[in-house]
């Protein structure tokens, strides 16, 4: 059976790892699972909406990248709170690291922290729709890489020219959404592209430690703390301590971005053993980006121009990107 680049990286779990899934004991029909992950792709750009308009409210991409990162940091610290097991167990996986657990796998956590970064600094000057398009069509280039190479320990696949060829129509289609031609193209779309890029390598991260450390949760937690602390890093590094002399933005729905991320992560892991990691990964794709451009026709945070070719480019982007997802 094929399977998805894109997705199942942060799904390589160690059998003890899948037991904890089994232990959740949620059985659902498979046209509701797919129904879960194409709300779960949703999720996504539904993320970067919340955090866009959390970065213009507060006048400070850095500071909204920070607070998001920072609230889902501590909704994941919640079951260590009330669960001594779990808090033995993220005692003992802190204590190995740099001896059991390798320092590196902790890294994936800054993968995380650039992706939301960018979502608060970029996503609002150029609007949902393209930011998730380069986000996607980065995700497919980081998927050919790390198949053809065989890195983060996955098996080397074969680079085929179909998968080569998707990758050339989703980056094509990236261009055509993005302007009328090669000239109008913004560079801003390189960052997003580059988040997505690395994403593509944080699942692998992430999937690696929690093998090693045996827990989804405890993975899932630090890669929340490390990307939590370079996101603070940055932030009082460039600019200092936030100016909030004009207070706090009083929606809550824009603090929403850190449980909004958890619920998605969630949804990945009850469905996937339904639906394997192939539907799995075209149903968040297919969410991810419809609910990106549903958000900019209707409630755009950046000033959008759709015309014919920008709907092509939106096409050519979710048809290449699931070329490259299928392992041929």
């Amino acid at each position: 059976m094929p399977e998805l680049s894109l997705v199942p990286r942060c799904l390589n779990l160690s059998p003890a790892t899948k037991n904890q899934v089994r232990q959740l004991k949620l059985r659902i029909s498979t046209p509701l699972a797919i129904a879960l992950s194409i709300f779960a792709g949703a999720l996504i750009a539904v993320q970067s909406q919340v955090n866009g308009e959390l970065a213009i409210a507060l006048d400070d991409g850095l500071f909204a990248a920070l607070l998001s990162f920072g609230i889902g940091t501590v909704l994941v610290a919640v079951p260590f709170f009330i669960s001594k097991s779990e808090r033995v167990k993220l005692l003992v996986a802190t204590k190995g690291i740099g001896k059991t657990v390798p320092v590196w796998l902790t890294f994936g956590g800054f993968f995380g922290a650039f992706f939301v970064m960018m979502q608060g600094v970029v996503a609002p000057e150029i609007g949902v729709t393209l930011f998730t398009l380069a986000i996607v069509s980065g995700q497919a280039a980081a998927a050919l890489m790390v198949d053809s190479l065989g890195l983060l320990g996955l098996t080397k696949r074969r680079l085929s020219l179909a998968r080569l060829l998707g990758a050339g129509i989703a980056i094509l289609g990236l261009v055509l959404s993005s302007g009328l031609g090669v000239a109008e193209v913004s560079g801003l779309i390189v960052l997003p592209f580059i988040a997505g890029f690395g994403s593509g390598f944080q699942q692998g991260f992430s999937g690696k430690l929690a093998t090693v450390t045996d827990s989804v949760l405890i993975s899932t937690f630090i890669n929340f703390v490390t990307g939590t602390a370079l996101i603070a890093a940055v932030m009082f590094t460039l600019q200092g301590i936030p100016d909030l002399s004009n207070g706090w933005p009083t929606n809550p729905i824009l603090y929403l971005g850190g449980l909004v991320g958890g619920i998605f992560i969630f949804i990945q892991i009850l469905v996937v053993r339904q639906i394997g990691v192939l539907a799995l990964g075209l149903s968040l794709l297919l969410g991810q980006v419809v609910t990106a451009l549903i958000f900019d026709l209707t409630a755009p945070i950046a000033e959008a121009n759709f015309g014919p070719l920008a709907y092509v480019g939106v096409l050519l982007v979710v048809v290449g990107s699931a070329m490259v997802a299928i392992k041929r």
